[in-house]
């Protein structure tokens, strides 16, 4: 019986194991089937956003077509006198590549009267009185058409208006020209029945009838993986009984022959044990062991909850503030970087709040009020918050939130809530007579959203709000981007600081080549201002220079630490150096006396003074006289971003400089498709060049872009690109001067 009942047992483990293995292969299979099924739902939903976006670059494409021809005096011309006006619709456009050929055009007169009859029919004679500038969508023998109507007036900044253009286009034959598409089946667009409705391009989705590409390739992949598992299943079947074999023969025999002995020492304690059944008692330590084990685990268990329960503690005081019990600036900046990771948030709203004149109410006050204060905000804030947002305290009396997912008019229906608050709070009670308030700023960004800037953009907003006469709620615009220089204490501190001592100004000295030679010729002073541990760039001394107006003290400031590393022998300044000048620095006689003393300090090296900024010079003649003495005295004067602004070519006719430095802006033109485009800067290059200017063509990123300037005659160049190869350059001649 006792070997009976162990076989029944063992034959229910195989069972178990066999229906096991079974259901496994079954939820396998169905674990294809869905994600086969979901993979077809995800490539509907690609194929929908993918149409989506053609949509969109088709209504693009649209807008940039129309402003064009909006734009071409050829089209206003047509409808003041539309004599030739069906030769311009059938032949002028299509040649001048203004439309593509597979869009049509007719003109309309302001009162929506077409010009002239087209004898095909395609467009109506007289457009909807309504509706100008609506989009409509109309069947024409059975295949979709769309008409892109768009204003014309007697000028692009004039609101008078001249007439109307209407595109003629199939839309579903020009979505295809966008692709190729990834996820969509184009030759299975249409459109359905009510698309006739259709007032705007971008309502185009919605009547699409769509099929998604299937992905075979996946597809495929999932078969082979299912085939895989199956065949692994398999291997664990053949496996799980050569298991219960060694099962039987390593555990049940040994299990019977310790019953049997323990039977019969029952029987007969006095009975000799035979030796073979030392390996059974084997079994009888493992349990002993496994029952160490499980008490050994449960302290473990014990010890760890204590800890954990102790390292809550600790991680919810690290991220408490102990002065009002919101969180802290070490919460805000983890959650901060929680939220720039997930992509399921695709928007994000931050508000800062800030006291009003908090300085003087704890100087008058002292501290204990002030920190009366700050808590009494804190609770008020807390109050109006929603139930879900978390309070900040970022230091002293400034507080946030980040509200992920909220749009701006909801962010601002709370900071309206937190305002009421405080207004509201009797501070009186705190023994302070004057009213106590905040000013608000909101910031909103869609994803991806960068969170440094959007606290930046914050508290531009919140200062906005600081200042006299504004409302103490504000959001941030672009407008309020030219206070970020006025709001950083620390940067305007720091150019003060240079200005008083030239030695935080260091310089990257970026090479400038002689082409085609490729020879280093000089390098440009490209000035940062290191202080305090922080490093200034450009952008923001420079912002603060013009809005503080100190041009003429920087240029100053900016000459000494250029003589001071001229001094010091760096090797990047061997031939000489190109320094950048302010307009108001070129007109005035300190400024030039020092450029000519670090002219007579290094007359062996080329000094080129760069001026900047020509549309602000007013006083033409002086700046003349100054760019005379400093050429007479060996410098090189070059006039800088030649081509970013209105003014560049009266100041080359009227100054007499030696070298025009070509603007990034108007090189990058090189390198796009518009031959129109790269004409016009080639021949600008030729007219410059034949006026006996030595050209400089900035913003060289690679070879292919050198090659192009070198083959337009420039004389010199800089960038990244040249950047490396000098560097590569100088490295085999370091090494050769480290071995001599």
């Amino acid at each position: 019986m006792p070997t009976l009942r162990l076989q029944q047992l063992y034959a229910f483990f195989l069972l178990l194991s066999l229906v096991l293995l079974a259901a496994l292969g079954l939820y396998a299979h169905l674990s294809f089937q869905h994600v086969i099924q979901q993979t077809q739902e995800d490539a509907e939903r690609a194929a929908r956003a993918e149409v989506a976006s053609a949509v969109a670059a088709l209504e693009r494409r649209l807008r940039n077509i129309a402003g064009y021809l909006a734009s071409w005096d050829e089209t206003r011309q047509h409808l003041t006198n539309p004599e030739y006006y069906p030769l311009w619709r059938d032949t002028r456009v299509r040649d001048s590549g203004a439309l593509p050929a597979s869009m049509r055009i007719g003109l309309y007169r302001p009162n929506g009267v077409i010009l002239a009859r087209d004898p095909s029919g395609a467009f109506p004679d007289r457009l909807p009185p309504q509706a100008h500038l609506e989009v409509r969508l109309m069947w024409q023998d059975a295949r979709p058409v769309v008409h892109y109507p768009f204003p014309i007036r007697v000028h692009p900044d004039s609101e008078l208006l001249l007439g109307y253009g209407l595109i003629r286009l199939e839309p579903l034959e020009e979505l295809r020209k966008i692709g190729p598409f990834r996820y969509v089946d184009d030759a299975n667009l249409r459109l359905r029945q009510g698309a006739e409705k259709l007032r705007r391009l971008d309502e185009l989705t919605q009547y699409l009838d769509l099929r998604a590409q299937p992905n075979t390739v996946l597809l495929s992949a999932l078969n082979e993986l299912e085939q895989l598992i199956f065949f692994a299943i398999l291997l664990s079947l053949a496996l799980a009984l050569a298991f219960f074999i060694a099962l039987r023969q390593l555990i049940v025999r040994p299990i019977r022959r310790l019953t049997s002995t323990i039977l019969h020492l029952r029987d007969d304690p006095q009975a000799e044990i035979n030796g073979s059944i030392n390996h059974d008692f084997y079994l009888w330590e493992l349990k002993e062991l496994q029952n160490a084990f499980l008490d050994y685990n449960q302290r473990l268990l014990r010890l760890h909850r204590e800890v954990q329960q102790n390292s809550e503690i600790f991680y919810r005081q690290a991220r408490q503030d102990p002065l009002t019990g919101v969180y802290n600036r070490r919460a805000f900046d983890e959650d901060r970087a929680r939220l720039e990771h997930d992509k399921r948030i695709d928007e994000c709203t931050l508000i800062l709040f800030d006291c009003d004149h908090f300085k003087a109410i704890n100087d008058t006050y002292g501290h204990p009020v002030g920190d009366a204060v700050i808590r009494a905000l804190a609770t008020c804030l807390t109050q109006a918050l929603r139930a879900d947002d978390r309070l900040y305290r970022l230091g002293g009396d400034e507080f946030a939130t980040l509200m992920p997912g909220v749009p701006i008019d909801t962010a601002r229906v709370v900071a309206e809530r937190c305002l009421e608050q405080v207004r509201q709070y009797d501070f009186s009670r705190l023994g302070i007579s004057e009213p106590v308030t905040i000013s608000i700023g909101l910031a909103h960004a869609s994803a991806p959203f960068d969170l440094t800037t959007l606290h930046r953009h914050a508290d531009l907003a919140m200062y906005s709000a600081k200042r006299p006469g504004h409302p103490k709620i504000a959001i941030y615009e672009e407008s309020l981007g030219a206070l970020a220089a006025l709001v950083s204490n620390r940067e305007v501190s720091a150019v003060y600081a240079a200005i008083r001592q030239p030695d935080l100004l260091h310089f990257r000295y970026q090479p400038v080549v002689r082409l085609p030679q490729r020879i280093g010729e000089y390098c440009e002073a490209l000035c940062r201002i290191h202080c305090d541990g922080q490093v200034i760039a450009p952008g923001a001394i420079f912002a603060i220079v013009q809005a503080r107006r100190l041009d003429v003290e920087f240029d100053l400031a900016v000459i000494e630490a250029v003589r001071r590393d001229l001094r010091q022998g760096l090797p990047e300044l061997e031939h000489g150096v190109s320094i950048n000048i302010s307009a108001p620095g070129i007109v005035n006689d300190q400024v030039i006396s020092a450029l000519l003393g670090l002219k007579a300090d290094s007359l062996a090296r080329k000094i080129v003074v760069e001026i900047t900024e020509t549309a602000l010079i007013t006083q033409v003649e002086a700046a003349s006289a100054n760019i005379a003495r400093l050429r007479a005295a060996g410098c090189l004067v070059a006039l800088d971003d030649f081509g970013s602004g209105y003014s560049s070519l009266r100041y080359l006719a009227s100054m007499p400089v030696d070298m025009v430095k070509f603007d990034m802006s108007l090189i990058r033109l090189l390198e796009k498709d518009d031959l129109r485009e790269r004409l016009i800067v080639q021949d600008i290059a030729q007219i410059v060049a034949t006026a006996g200017y030595d050209l400089v063509a900035e913003g060289i990123e690679d070879e292919a872009l050198l090659a192009q300037v070198e083959a337009l005659g420039f004389t010199y160049a800089q960038g990244y690109h040249l950047d490396r190869l000098h560097a590569s350059q100088a490295r085999p001649q370091q090494q050769t001067a480290i071995q001599a």
